[in-house]
């Protein structure tokens, strides 16, 4: 298990062994079968999650009971409930496995106590904060300036495993359309790039 867990953080070379070995002691390895739901809306969930090995995709429900797709987690990714995991508050999201899924549950909490005396680890965990900013920029971003169509292309040359990998229905409402608005696109896209 050590192994994996060194391994999952070694794109992280500011890092030290004394470091890592840290980060060991608050992770633990788990597996989750496709469709199972890892964190629910209004229950707080305390850890941030390494994905080795499948999706995990992150969704809100609207008002009417709709699913919105907020984004897709894959290998080598982070990903977890926002607001647990910054403010210690219960979820506003889902996290749900679209793929059977090898993950590293991290101890978010434990984390940042060991970030408190420790700059490495704090410079990690401040990576991290940037890139979950960095990935709700580009998600606005993603929004406000493309067509439903120019998304789909978007995710399409930024992402193309995911449209491969990911059931028809998520991947239409991450970008925000119907399936069958969905299937259009696709084939007029298809027509474009012949």
């Amino acid at each position: 298990m050590k192994n994996l867990v060194f391994d999952f953080f070694k794109e992280y070379r500011f890092l030290q062994l004394a470091d890592l070995l840290d980060i060991y002691q608050v992770t633990s390895l788990k597996s989750y079968k496709a469709g199972e739901v890892i964190a629910r809306q209004g229950q707080q969930f305390e850890y941030s999650i390494g994905i080795r090995q499948g999706i995990i995709r992150t969704y809100i429900l609207t008002s009417d009971g709709s699913e919105k797709t907020v984004r897709f987690a894959k290998e080598g990714e982070f990903t977890g409930c926002m607001r647990s995991i910054l403010y210690g508050q219960a979820s506003n999201e889902f996290l749900e496995v679209v793929e059977d899924a090898k993950v590293i549950l991290l101890s978010t909490e434990k984390l940042k106590l060991l970030a408190s005396d420790n700059i490495r680890l704090l410079k990690l965990w401040n990576q991290a904060v940037s890139t979950a900013l960095h990935d709700a920029i580009l998600r606005i971003e993603f929004f406000t300036s493309l067509s439903a169509e120019e998304r789909y292309i978007d995710l399409l040359k930024e992402n193309p495993e995911l449209i491969r990998r990911v059931p028809q229905k998520y991947l239409a409402s991450y970008i925000g359309v119907t399936t069958v608005s969905l299937s259009r696109i696709r084939s007029r896209v298809a027509t474009k790039f012949e």
